[in-house]
C-alpha cells in the first residue's frame, strides 16, 4: 500500500469539506434585519478561513501546488 499515493485524497477531500463547511456557515447563518452587525466579526472571518484553507487544500491535492519533497 502506497500511502502517498492517497496523500493527494486527503487533500482533495479535506478541501471539499472545507468548503462545503463555509457554506453551510453561510446558509444557516441568521438573518439580520437591521444589520448592525460588522462586517468583519468572528463567524465571516471563520467562513474565510474555511473557505481558502479549503481552497488551497484541493489545489494542492490537484497537483496545482507542489507539495514540498520529503526526507
Amino acid at each position: 500500500m502506497d500511502l502517498i499515493s492517497y496523500g493527494h485524497k486527503f487533500f482533495i477531500f479535506g478541501g471539499a469539506i472545507l468548503i462545503a463547511t463555509a457554506a453551510l456557515q453561510v446558509l444557516m447563518r441568521p438573518k439580520n434585519q437591521d444589520r448592525k452587525t460588522p462586517l468583519l466579526d468572528a463567524g465571516n472571518l471563520r467562513v474565510f478561513l474555511f473557505a481558502s484553507v479549503g481552497l488551497l487544500a484541493i489545489l494542492v491535492g490537484a497537483s496545482v501546488i507542489p507539495m514540498l519533497p520529503g526526507r
